[in-house]
């Protein structure tokens, strides 16, 4: 019995890390590891449903606790005092499951993986400074540092020279029968067509008001499409007050956040999503799996799930964007179902789970390189 416990930024906000995680633990072998997990902030969106074998450990602060900065302090400037007290200290391999302040946590001495979900490229921000010191710091404490995407890999490298070689690429991978199951469940809700579909939260990174401009610009070639936003955000308003500027609020739809979005998903013509950065988007590997193309900005994994069935659109520009997003709201929707079809399996669970990569990765931390076939396997990997 290997015994992983995973580090989390937060476990409860409903975002794309947490699914990604829930979606590992709850499909590791039970009989073959026990998994713990602990979040750093905890909120109120969604409690991920986690299998019964799986623990979760006390959270270090609520998300709107008053003194939620003055805790934080610690974990940035005394993080031994935090693994001290929060961190079980007898796991065989312990996984952070993003940069910053879940590797803070990690405790010295032990096995430890960094998975990474995003580019780090902020960290390059006259503002970072202390966090981008903080952080290699904190690379010193792991064996492997994870990263799920072509993107998140060279930024790693780019900025973290000296731990190049603890570096691998997994791409995320995607429960694509459990999302046809769901996306079968009723809705109320029934989009309009032609319909373009954001998925994420409406946040700066997310950059939904780019979106916004370039369906604006849409809009005048083709007045019949829709642009639907799905998930909530500080700047719901912003594209609120924008919709109606522009007099667009009859076309311009705020959904809000659905605990099962796949029913929504399934009714849209294409996705777009123009973040300022990503890892490796579960929404988009979602819409795929549904047959829905995309349009995206140059962000991690875009490209890599693009592939050579071109089911989906990597562009720079916002002319570019518009562009796609006519060519594919004016195209065969058979055919791209196809290519969505022929691009899903290369990232299918039972790949992604079961692969040499994942399964080499931890028995190799766990058994500290004494098995020869597990070496083998992994240098071959890596």
């Amino acid at each position: 019995m290997t015994r992983l416990f995973f580090i989390i930024n937060s476990f409860s906000m409903g975002g794309g890390a947490e699914a990604l995680l829930t979606q590992i633990v709850n499909n590791l072998n039970a009989q073959k590891y026990e998994i713990g997990i602990m979040e750093i902030i905890h909120g109120k969106v969604k409690n991920e449903p986690v299998n019964d074998n799986i623990k979760i450990y006390p959270y270090y602060t609520l998300a709107d606790a008053p003194d939620r900065k003055e805790r934080m302090y610690y974990v940035y400037h005394e993080w031994n005092k935090v693994i001290k007290k929060y961190i079980p200290q007898d796991y065989d391999i312990y996984i952070s499951f993003n940069y910053l302040k879940p590797t803070f946590l990690l405790p010295e001495g032990k096995k430890c993986i960094s998975w990474i979900h995003g580019d780090v490229y902020n960290l390059l921000n006259e503002d970072k400074i202390e966090e981008r010191y903080l952080q290699n710091l904190a690379f010193k404490k792991v064996d492997k540092i994870v990263t799920i995407s072509d993107i998140t890999m060279w930024s790693v490298r780019e900025l973290f020279p000296e731990h190049k070689d603890k570096i691998l690429m997994i791409c995320n991978g995607i429960d694509t029968k459990k999302i046809y199951e769901k996306s079968k469940e009723n809705t109320d809700l029934k989009l309009q067509h032609p319909a373009i579909l954001s998925i994420g939260r409406l946040d700066e990174n997310k950059n939904p008001v780019r979106l916004f401009n370039i369906y604006k610009m849409l809009n005048k070639k083709m007045p019949s499409a829709h642009l639907y936003y799905l998930g909530y955000g500080k700047l719901s308003d912003d594209i609120e007050r924008l919709s109606n500027e522009n007099n667009l609020s009859d076309k311009v739809h705020l959904l809000g956040y659905y605990d099962n979005p796949f029913p929504i998903i399934k009714q849209c013509d294409a996705v777009g999503m123009f973040s300022k950065s990503e890892g490796f988007p579960l929404a988009l590997l979602e819409a795929v799996t549904l047959g829905k193309p995309f349009v995206s900005s140059v962000i991690g994994g875009a490209k890599i799930l693009s592939g050579e069935y071109n089911c989906g659109e990597v562009v720079e520009t916002d002319k570019e964007a518009v562009e796609k997003f006519e060519e594919l709201l004016n195209g065969d929707r058979d055919k791209q179902k196809e290519k969505c079809a022929k691009t899903i399996k290369r990232f299918e669970l039972k790949e992604y789970m079961y692969s040499t990569a994942f399964e080499a990765l931890i028995g190799y931390l766990y058994l500290t390189g004494k098995n020869n076939r597990l070496k083998e396997i992994f240098s071959k990997v890596f």
